[in-house]
């Protein structure tokens, strides 16, 4: 099964970078353009990781893709009033997704239109879906990229988990000998802070109990450690200026 997106007359290169990167994200590699009008270069800036996908995007017509591909699945944020309006009987993003996955052996094309006024009728009617993403209020019109996210996500949701692979890298905790050492260095910034003496014991219980409840590693520790070293250092030096002054 291949699922794929095109998009019609594509203006904004912000939005055509999103959607590489989108598409990207959930694995999707086949990206159309129909009578595009953006600038490929700004495009890509907007992808990030989704370079390839734009770098290897095709030109086509609806029709080619029509020929191309079994299903056409056309984006609108105008629902029919009436029954009889056919072209716009649109089925919600979640139905999309179980229709995609029960059609073994099927290749889709996710068709989305112009940023300022979506997909006309005539296009309509060579798709064989029509999506809708019900927003629950009067302002339906969605970004591009922001309706294709939501389909993208609806028909992950289905796909079967892919098992976590197991990180060889060994994670060397705190020992309490680091913890230790921390807490010899917070006790010395605040000798050489002037912090109160009376409030001291009540500091070091707090990042006893900091740490406690995080898991901290080595390196966590030592970070913090060469941190309080830097401070004691320049608090050193200035009280040495300030005597010689």
């Amino acid at each position: 099964m291949v699922i794929a997106v095109a998009l019609v007359e594509p203006q904004y290169h912000v939005n055509v970078g999103h959607v590489a990167r989108l598409m990207e994200n959930f694995g999707l590699k086949r990206l159309y353009f129909i009578k595009p009008h953006f600038d490929r270069v700004e495009a890509l800036k907007y992808s990030t990781h989704g370079k390839d996908v734009l770098e290897t995007a095709k030109t086509a017509t609806l029709k080619q893709l029509r020929k191309k591909f079994d299903i056409l699945i056309g984006t609108t944020a105008i629902p029919a009033t009436s029954r009889l309006n056919v072209l716009r009987e649109a089925t919600g993003a979640e139905q999309i997704a179980k229709i995609i996955h029960s059609g073994d052996g099927k290749n889709f094309c996710i068709v989305l239109g112009r940023e300022s006024s979506g997909l006309n009728n005539e296009e309509l009617a060579m798709c064989d879906l029509v999506v809708i993403i019900d927003t629950k209020t009067k302002y339906r019109t969605m970004n591009i990229a922001h309706a294709l996210a939501i389909m993208l996500y609806e028909i992950s949701k289905l796909k079967p988990e892919l098992p976590v692979k197991k990180s060889k890298k060994k994670i060397d905790l705190a020992s309490q000998q680091d913890i230790d050492l921390l807490l010899h260095y917070v006790g010395k910034v605040a000798d050489a802070g002037n912090y109160d003496a009376h409030k001291k014991p009540l500091l070091e219980a707090a990042v006893k109990k900091m740490l406690a409840k995080s898991v901290p590693t080595t390196k966590d520790v030592m970070l913090m450690v060469s941190l309080l070293r830097r401070s004691l250092l320049a608090i050193e030096r200035r009280k040495r200026r300030a005597e010689h002054a």
